[in-house]
């Protein structure tokens, strides 16, 4: 399935969850029109009353902010709620006779009582969830008015508040492993990358000491070799500062992780290679000596995570192949293509790189976003899979 297959599907489950929504609201609705209407036979239409017109404009305002209800909006349920209880108090002062309105209500309540429980923490405060209950249970003073229904009505309500309570708590949690374990894999990529600092400055200083030393030795102009070492600190101060943008805490620790290169892919091919799949390499030779060093670990590490997931998650595929090549005259594209026809596996990758928030791309991702560079992954028209990124050979121009 190609990059066009991949959005269409996309735009069918948002249709789909849409139309989900128009079916709700119409239901709603119908319940709310045929409240309005239906009496017994010695009772007047709750439309006589202007009691049940209030509680028929608080059942709306309960639907429309289902409706329009995104995450961070809280304070609109906060308001529902208050108006739903407005609505009762109003009921139980001003006695209207008749069974008042407030079915359709309820469930548009209790819709939002999910949303309330989910976004637990969410401003303007968890009391909202609590009022909410409150008005979803003594809605059942305006429906059991008739004798004998008050009880087991209460009941039901409140098994009907349990199960709602239950799985908003289900999917707040499910957020929050969410949430915590793409922040457990920043952590991870940003303690990485602070253990590669040490390479990266280790490489460029060395280079600064090897011009100096060079220029005590030998008859070079010294202003050559000042510029010569003036572009290498330039460069080492590149290095570090696009390294340092994605850190935001002091991670550290001891151990120094291997420098990967362009060398050492076609070494990780290889143990691919002896695993079983069929795999092969090519590396372009005008890249030789003009990638910078976090640059190529940088490609090395799309090489790596990329193998890793065909091992993982490929199971038809045959064959590899992995291909970093020169792009335009300042870039490269380090690419790695499969040939797996898995239905099943394939839609797990499709809603991989649709979302874009697989574990591993999380990481990958942010690390070659960092130095200047774009990933893609998506299903070839072919069949099989593709992760590909572009990257820059030099380091960026930092002023100082």
């Amino acid at each position: 399935m190609n990059a066009p297959k991949v959005a269409m599907s996309g735009r069918f489950s948002r249709l789909v969850m849409r139309l989900l929504k128009i079916g709700v609201v119409s239901m709603l609705m119908l319940a709310l029109i045929a409240e309005m209407s239906s009496h017994m036979a010695d009772e007047k239409p709750p439309y006589y009353s202007w009691v049940s017109w209030v509680q028929f404009a608080t059942s709306l305002f309960a639907i429309g902010v289902y409706v329009w209800y995104r995450p961070g909006r809280k304070h609109w349920i906060a308001v529902a709620a208050v108006a739903s209880l407005v609505a009762t108090g109003i009921d139980i002062v001003y006695d209207q006779g008749p069974r008042g309105v407030g079915s359709a209500e309820l469930m548009a309540l209790g819709l939002l009582l999910l949303f309330a429980v989910r976004h637990w923490d969410a401003a303007p405060g968890r009391w909202v969830a609590f009022a909410l209950g409150a008005a979803i249970l003594l809605i059942g003073a305006r429906l059991f008015v008739y004798e004998g229904s008050a009880v087991g009505g209460t009941v039901l309500i409140g098994l009907g508040i349990s199960t709602v309570v239950g799985f908003g708590a289900y999917l707040r949690s499910m957020d929050k492993l969410r949430r915590e374990t793409q922040e457990e894999v920043r952590r991870a990529e940003r303690l990485e990358l602070a253990r590669e600092m040490h390479d990266f400055v280790a490489h460029h200083v060395t280079g600064m000491v090897v011009l100096a030393q060079a220029g005590q030795v030998t008859a070079t102009d010294p202003r050559k070799a000042f510029a010569d070492i003036e572009e290498a600190g330039l460069a080492a101060l590149a290095s570090m500062r696009r390294m340092v943008r994605m850190l935001r805490d002091d991670d550290a620790g001891g151990g120094v992780n291997p420098l990967g290169d362009l060398s050492q892919i076609e070494d990780l091919v290889d143990r691919f290679t002896r695993e079983g799949t069929d795999a092969s390499c090519f590396i372009s030779p005008e890249l030789a000596g003009a990638v910078a060093p976090e640059i190529a670990a940088t490609a090395h590490r799309v090489v790596r995570e990329a193998l890793t997931n065909v091992r993982k998650h490929a199971r038809g595929a045959t064959r590899v192949r992995v291909v970093v090549a020169a792009a335009g005259g300042h870039g490269m594209e380090v690419s790695v293509r499969d040939d797996g026809r898995a239905a099943r596996v394939k839609a797990g990758r499709e809603s991989l790189a649709l979302s874009g928030s697989g574990l591993g791309l999380v990481g990958l991702r942010e690390r070659v976003e960092a130095v200047g560079g774009q990933l893609r992954a998506q299903e070839r028209p072919e069949g099989g899979w593709e992760t590909a990124a572009w990257l820059p050979r030099e380091a960026a121009t930092v002023e100082v």
